[in-house]
């Protein structure tokens, strides 16, 4: 069985809220084209961000590194008003069970439902 071609599609579920929804294998060969949308969302935009994990089937170093990178470069802007945040939506047991593991979930919201994740960023 073949892995699911990967893709990633940037969306803007909500005002202040950019989401980009990855599906496939978040690896050493496809996080460059996840990080070129967050690259563009951090310099370019005042938004929060979500990744939408569900569709997500394996996570490596790499991908998990590059989620981190992304909340610390939002975070280092500050927590008051209008700060830019970081929340994950996963539902698949093996990438949550890595993020948990990792311990991003310790300092990266992490949600199972989709809107859940949105309202995390509206609060």
């Amino acid at each position: 069985m073949s892995p699911v071609p990967f893709e990633v599609r940037p969306e803007e579920p909500a005002e202040g809220v950019r989401a980009f929804a990855v599906r496939g294998e978040l690896d050493m060969n496809t996080a460059p084209e996840l990080e070129r949308g967050l690259e563009e969302a951090v310099e370019r935009s005042d938004a929060s961000i979500m990744l939408d994990l569900s569709e997500c089937e394996f996570i490596d170093s790499t991908g998990i590194a590059l989620i981190v990178r992304t909340w610390q470069r939002l975070s280092g802007n500050g927590d008051g008003p209008g700060s830019r945040r970081l929340a994950l939506c996963c539902d698949n047991e093996q990438v949550c069970r890595l993020l948990k593991i990792t311990g991003v979930e310790s300092s990266i919201p992490m949600h199972q439902r989709r809107d859940e994740a949105l309202a995390e960023l509206r609060d």
